[in-house]
C-alpha cells in the first residue's frame, strides 16, 4: 500500500469514527417519544438518554487522549469501540427495561468519547502543513453533514421498524468501524511513547493551557463553535417566535445553514495550497462580521435570516480546520492530549456562552446578529494575538 492510499484510508476511517458520537445522539432523537410510550416513563425523564451519553462522552475524551499518546492510537480506538458495542448490545436486550437503557447509553458515551479525540490525532500523525489542513476539511464536513442526516434516518426507521431499530442501526455501524479498524487501520502514532502517569498527564495539560499557542489557535476554534452553537441554540426561537413559522416548516429551512459549513470547508480544500491558514484565519471573522450585519439590518423573513446564518456557516466551515490544524501542528507528540483538551474546553465553552446567552433573553434577530458581530470582533482580536508573529 502506498503511502497516498494509506492516507486516504486514515482520512475515511476518521470521518466515519468522528460521525459517531453524532449519530448516536441524531439517531435517537426521533424515537425518544415512542421510547417514552413503550417503557411507560415521563418524556422529562427519557431525555437522560440523551444527558447521560454526552455526560459520559465529554469528559472522558480527557483520557483517552493521553491514553492514546502513551498506547498508541489503533488499540485505543479498538477498546473504545468494543465499549460503545458492549452499551449498544444493552440497549438491545430482549424486554430491556428503562435502567438498562441508561447503563447502555452510559456506556456507549464512555467508548465512544475515543473517536471525536483520536481522529484528529491521527490525522496529525499522518499529515503536515496543508495536508493536515485538507483533512481536517474533511473532518468537519462529515460533521456537518451527519447532523442533517441522522434524525431522517432515525425518524424513518423508528417509525417503519420500531425504536429498537434505531439501536440496532448503532450497533451495525459501530461493528463496521470496528472491523475495518481491525482490519484495515495500521497505527499512525510512530516516535516515543508518553508517560501513562497522573502526574505526567496533569503536567501535559498544564503545559498547554500554559501555552500562548494553545489558548490562541484554541480561543479561534472554541469561539467559532461557540458563535455557531448560539445560531443554533437562537435561530429556532427567531424563526418560529418572531418570523411565526411552525415547527415543521423550520425544520425543512433548518437544514440550509449546515450546507454553508459543508461549501466552507469545500472552499477551504480548493484553496489550501494558495492561501496560508493564518490568512483565513485573520479573514473569516470578517465573514461572521457580515453574517451579524445582515442578520440585523436585512428584513425579518426566512430567507433573509437563512442566507445570514449560511453566510456565518460558511465562515465556520473555512475556519474550523484550519484553527485545528494550527493548533495541533507543534504538538506531534502529545497530539492526543491537545486534541483531548481543545475538545473538553471546546464544549465547555459553547454549552457556557450559548446558554449564558439564551438565559439573558437573546432570543430576537437583533439580539443575535449583534452577539454574532461582537463574537466577530473576538475572534479578529484573538487572531491578532495568535497570528501576530506570523506578519511579516
Amino acid at each position: 500500500m502506498t503511502t497516498s492510499d494509506k492516507q486516504t484510508g486514515t482520512i475515511v476511517l476518521a470521518c466515519l469514527i468522528v460521525s459517531i458520537g453524532q449519530l448516536s445522539v441524531g439517531l435517537l432523537f426521533p424515537v425518544l417519544p415512542a421510547i417514552s410510550e413503550a417503557l411507560s416513563e415521563r418524556p422529562e425523564r427519557v431525555q437522560w438518554l440523551i444527558s447521560l451519553y454526552l455526560f459520559a462522552f465529554g469528559p472522558v475524551q480527557l483520557l483517552y487522549g493521553p491514553l492514546s499518546d502513551a498506547r498508541g492510537r489503533r488499540p485505543v480506538l479498538l477498546a473504545g469501540l468494543a465499549i460503545a458495542l458492549l452499551g449498544v448490545g444493552l440497549c438491545l436486550l430482549p424486554g430491556v427495561s428503562f435502567d438498562w437503557l441508561l447503563l447502555g447509553r452510559f456506556l456507549q458515551g464512555l467508548g465512544a468519547g475515543c473517536g471525536a479525540v483520536v481522529s484528529r490525532a491521527m490525522l496529525r500523525d499522518r499529515f503536515e502543513g496543508a495536508g493536515l489542513r485538507n483533512a481536517l476539511s474533511f473532518i468537519a464536513m462529515a460533521a456537518a453533514f451527519t447532523p442533517i442526516i441522522a434524525p431522517a434516518v432515525g425518524g424513518m426507521i423508528g417509525y417503519h421498524l420500531g425504536w429498537n431499530s434505531v439501536f440496532m442501526a448503532m450497533m451495525l455501524y459501530l461493528l463496521l468501524t470496528w472491523l475495518l479498524l481491525l482490519k484495515g487501520f495500521q497505527e499512525t502514532r510512530q516516535g516515543s511513547r508518553q508517560l501513562l502517569k497522573v502526574r505526567h498527564i496533569a503536567a501535559n495539560y498544564r503545559c498547554l493551557l500554559g501555552d500562548r499557542h494553545f489558548l490562541g489557535h484554541g480561543g479561534m476554534l472554541w469561539g467559532q463553535y461557540s458563535l455557531m452553537m448560539l445560531s443554533i441554540s437562537v435561530l429556532p426561537y427567531v424563526m418560529q417566535t418572531e418570523i411565526g413559522m411552525t415547527a415543521a416548516e423550520y425544520g425543512s429551512w433548518a437544514l440550509l445553514p449546515a450546507s454553508g459549513l459543508l461549501l466552507g470547508g469545500l472552499i477551504n480544500n480548493r484553496i489550501q495550497h494558495r492561501a496560508d491558514a493564518a490568512d483565513i484565519l485573520r479573514f473569516t471573522p470578517f465573514i461572521q462580521m457580515l453574517a451579524g450585519l445582515w442578520v440585523i439590518l436585512m428584513p425579518l423573513a426566512p430567507q433573509w435570516m437563512i442566507a445570514g446564518i449560511f453566510i456565518q456557516a460558511l465562515g465556520n466551515g473555512m475556519a474550523f480546520p484550519n484553527a485545528m490544524s494550527r493548533l495541533l501542528e507543534p504538538y506531534r507528540e502529545l497530539a492526543g492530549a491537545a486534541a483531548a483538551l481543545s475538545g473538553a474546553l471546546q464544549m465547555l465553552f459553547a454549552s457556557l456562552i450559548s446558554a449564558g446567552l439564551v438565559f439573558a433573553g437573546v432570543n430576537t434577530a437583533f439580539g443575535l446578529g449583534l452577539c454574532i458581530v461582537l463574537g466577530a470582533l473576538v475572534l479578529k482580536l484573538l487572531s491578532g494575538v495568535a497570528l501576530g508573529r506570523d506578519t511579516p
